[in-house]
C-alpha cells in the first residue's frame, strides 16, 4: 500500500552542525517515511551539491554563513530542489525560518514548505 505521507521515500539533505537535528525531530521525520542525509557541515554540504548526491530537499541551519547561505541558495533555486531555513529549538539560536523539532505542528510545516501543493513555491 502506497504512503499518503508527502514526504515518504523522499531524501531530505539537512545542512548544519550535528546537534543541529534533535534525536525528536529525526525520528518524526522517518516516522513520516523520509529519507535523512546528515546533518551535514557547511562545507561537507558544499562538496554534495557539488557531486549531485541526490536528493529530493534540503533544511538548512539559519546560522550557516552569509556567504555559504547565498551559494547554497543559488545552486539550489537553480536546479529547482525545494528548501528552507530552519533552526532548533536552542534558546540561543536566532529566530527566523522554521523550528526542527519532532513536535507535530513543526514537522506538518517542514512537509507542507517542501512538498507541499505549490511546487513553484522554493525558500
Amino acid at each position: 500500500m502506497k504512503s499518503l505521507s508527502p514526504v515518504a521515500g523522499k531524501t531530505i539533505l539537512i545542512i548544519g552542525d550535528a546537534g543541529f537535528l534533535s534525536d525528536g525531530a529525526r525520528k518524526a521525520l522517518i516516522a513520516r517515511q523520509a529519507v535523512l542525509a546528515g546533518p551535514v557541515v557547511t562545507s561537507s554540504a558544499m562538496e554534495c551539491l557539488r557531486e549531485g548526491l541526490p536528493f529530493d530537499a534540503v533544511i538548512i541551519d539559519v546560522t550557516i554563513s552569509d556567504e555559504a547561505m547565498l551559494w547554497i541558495n543559488d545552486w539550489l533555486e537553480a536546479r529547482r530542489i525545494p528548501f528552507i531555513f530552519a533552526h532548533d529549538e536552542r534558546p540561543e539560536t536566532p529566530p527566523g525560518g522554521f523550528v526542527v523539532s519532532g513536535r507535530p505542528s513543526d514537522v506538518d510545516a517542514i512537509v507542507a514548505a517542501l512538498f507541499g501543493g505549490d511546487p513553484s513555491y522554493y525558500h
